[in-house]
């Protein structure tokens, strides 16, 4: 990379459009519009994006178990293992005041609320891939917990998603 003075020509890196650089035009409210202008000189234009929608819930229960078998239900089909992932940490002050409890022998509610909001978060994910591949249940659910660098939480949801249908019996299909 090469520094560029103010109005010294120079070509674009991707489509080798002359240009003579970015020039301001006095504070710093002009500066989108200068940026628009000069970019519009060489034919270049700021992609315009449809307003951001919501993201749609997906409202289909999965069905999560520890067990290998779900009772009253046949596995159909396997989907494969699938997991939620998700790394925390809790900032140096919290550290801190989580040191000084642990000198009382207290429990650290903030540690309990930040590893209770993550096992929520890494089954969700795992629910969600579980969603993503086809499956409404998922067997063998486990949680993996394993701290990196005496500063950060990792919590791990794994699991096997499959497909799994109510067992019809004489009485009651």
């Amino acid at each position: 990379m090469t520094m560029q003075r103010r109005n010294e020509p120079w070509n674009c890196q991707w489509c080798e459009a002359p240009d003579t650089g970015f020039t301001t035009r006095n504070g710093p409210a002009a500066a989108v519009s200068d940026l628009s202008a000069d970019m519009a000189r060489p034919g270049l234009a700021f992609v315009s994006r449809a307003p951001r929608q919501p993201e749609a819930r997906d409202t289909q229960p999965v069905l999560i178990v520890t067990t290998s078998e779900v009772p009253g239900y046949r596995i159909t089909q396997v989907h494969g293992d699938v997991f939620g992932l998700i790394v925390r940490a809790r900032n140096y002050f919290s550290n801190l005041g989580a040191q000084f409890r642990t000198l009382a022998g207290r429990e650290v509610a903030g540690y309990t609320t930040l590893l209770t909001d993550s096992r929520n978060q890494a089954r969700e994910r795992m629910w969600r891939e579980a969603r993503a591949r086809g499956a409404n249940a998922v067997v063998a659910m486990r949680f993996d917990c394993n701290e990196i660098g005496c500063i950060m939480s990792e919590i791990a949801a794994y699991g096997t998603a499959v497909t799994v249908e109510t067992i019809q019996t004489a009485g009651n299909g």
